[in-house]
């Protein structure tokens, strides 16, 4: 869900792709004037989707614990990672509302808030890393019999989180692969960090165990010792 109303939310705003972060202030303002609210809805199924990130932490969470034990120090960043994730994607978004609110602002007011909603809104790595790279150590580190995740599952967390290096340099281009809408910075980003949830989402399903399986049978217990008649 998180992918559909994430992107669904960017298709309602009319960001896709991105508007550029060379674009003046008079056509960001024109940009707000005509689809206020197209963005505003866009807010909002954005913000719903963010809150997914806090479900799908917690089970990978759960399955790290499974695997580290009682010390459980990847369980812990996995969770501050998702909770990073859901403020990263959030904060941003308010800010696009509150920009859509009152589209007749002075167009440099607009400008600004647009700055400050896109930079955060792409440029939030650290908190899909920490998720990626704890994952990916402790689906490497399982030496458990019969482990519920592939190795290449953990390398390629690795290789997700690698991807969203190039976002942290967008803040010195305006222009070009590192800008904002640029090759690197979004649509890289974009497709790995949208495959990563997918992928992440089908290997926690499958991962789940049978019914049949999660608890041993109990002992069946004589009639006579519950003073059946």
């Amino acid at each position: 869900m998180l992918v559909i109303l994430l992107f669904g939310g960017l298709l309602a705003a009319g960001w896709v792709p991105p508007l550029s972060p060379a674009d003046t202030a008079d056509e960001i303002a024109q940009m707000y004037a005509d689809n206020a609210n197209g963005i505003r809805l866009g807010a909002v199924l954005m913000l719903f989707g963010a809150g997914f990130t806090v479900p799908l932490g917690a089970l990978i969470a759960c399955h790290i614990k499974q695997i580290e034990g009682d010390f459980s120090p990847l369980a812990n960043i996995q969770v501050i990672g998702a909770a990073g994730g859901l403020f990263a994607i959030s904060m941003p978004v308010l800010i696009f509302g509150a920009a859509a609110f009152r589209p007749e602002r002075d167009p440099d007011l607009l400008q600004l808030l647009t700055d400050l909603a896109w930079v955060p809104f792409i440029m939030n790595g650290p908190p899909a890393i920490l998720q990626a790279v704890s994952f990916g150590v402790a689906i490497l580190g399982d030496d458990r019999e019969k482990p519920p995740f592939p190795r290449w599952f953990g390398y390629f967390n690795f290789w997700a989180a690698f991807c969203f290096l190039p976002a942290f340099l967008l803040v010195f281009f305006k222009t070009g692969p590192f800008a904002w809408n640029g090759l690197l910075s979004f649509w890289l980003a974009a497709a790995l960090f949208g495959g990563w949830f997918l992928l992440t989402s089908i290997m926690l399903l499958r991962a789940v165990p049978p019914a049949d399986s999660a608890a041993p049978d109990a002992p069946a217990v004589p009639r006579e010792a519950v003073g059946a008649p």
